[in-house]
């Protein structure tokens, strides 16, 4: 990159262009992706407005900023933790070291459980008691919570968040604030159905996880933005099923009759999820719902 100076001169379509070329260099799966992120974060606005004013130019501070965001970028860190948040399904997301950054495969996760809550609610006038475990940055809790915003207000729904880790739920709690649904979701600490057990809270008509599910060797190697993200959250031990396994022995008795559990999953586990199942005795009807690559990305345990 050139001198802050004469990046105050050049107009935003260069600086893209340098920005690209420094991170492709850099070895960045998505260069241009990157480099638009970045510059749109130094002119404080989104893409949209930078591929609209092209000839727009930056203060010689904020060109210094960029420059200093490129290079961490350059050197691993995730664009998501180098602006502090990341948009994920249409809500801004506060990200940081102490927790996950969400992804676009948990989407699936998100619809899959508004699909559930929402066919309860229509269903009858019961209050549906739905728990999240591993709540992590509490993208999931808040999108749940925004978009049954009345629903959880009027008391039809009640919705629990937990996570092993204070610092997430330091940041889940942030989040659900920053989103103005703080107040709808009780946040539990404590190792996956621990405190909400504690708390005597009801069974779960729907439980969702997003649990490790990495194996240990391929947190070890520490690739992309595994490398700045907390193992915690990420090892799932050698097959990538060890967490989520506990939370299978864990889940009779806790799941209210004909409740369900959406777990996400990695490549090829919907197998070994099958078989926990099997092997516990739990009598269940399981489905692995496919991403938009074909990939088994949430198993759905629904108990009969």
């Amino acid at each position: 990159m050139p001198p802050a100076e004469a990046r105050a001169l050049a107009p935003a379509r260069e600086l893209v262009t340098a920005a690209v070329a420094r991170l492709r260099d850099a070895g960045s799966p998505s260069p241009r992706l990157d480099a638009e992120l970045l510059v749109s974060h130094a002119f404080g606005r989104d893409r949209a407005w930078l591929h609209a004013h092209p000839d727009e130019h930056l203060a010689p501070a904020e060109a210094a900023a960029l420059a200093s965001w490129l290079e961490r970028r350059a050197a691993g860190e995730p664009v998501a933790y180098i602006r502090g948040f990341k948009e994920w399904l249409s809500l801004r997301i506060a990200t940081d070291r102490r927790a996950l950054i969400p992804r676009p495969e948990t989407e699936l996760l998100a619809e899959s459980a508004l699909a559930e809550i929402a066919d309860r609610l229509a269903r009858n006038q019961e209050i549906v008691n739905v728990w999240e475990v591993g709540t992590g940055s509490g993208a999931l809790g808040t999108a749940l919570a925004v978009r049954f915003r009345t629903a959880l207000a009027l008391g039809r729904i009640r919705l629990s968040a937990g996570d092993v880790s204070p610092e997430a739920l330091e940041l889940a709690a942030e989040n659900l604030a920053a989103n103005g649904v703080s107040g709808l979701v009780h946040l539990a600490c404590g190792d996956l159905l621990e405190p909400l057990t504690l708390a005597d809270a009801p069974a779960a008509d729907l439980l969702i996880a997003n649990l490790p599910y990495l194996t240990s060797d391929e947190v070890a190697r520490r690739e992309g933005s595994i490398g700045y993200e907390p193992a915690l959250a990420l090892d799932g031990g050698p097959d990538g099923l060890d967490v989520i396994r506990r939370l299978l022995r864990e889940l009779p008795g806790r799941l209210a009759p004909e409740g369900v559990a959406l777990l996400e999953i990695g490549e090829g586990q919907g197998v070994g999820v099958l078989e926990e199942v099997e092997r516990i005795g739990m009598r269940a009807a399981i489905s692995i719902l496919p991403d938009l690559a074909g990939i088994g990305r949430v198993a759905r345990v629904a108990l009969l």
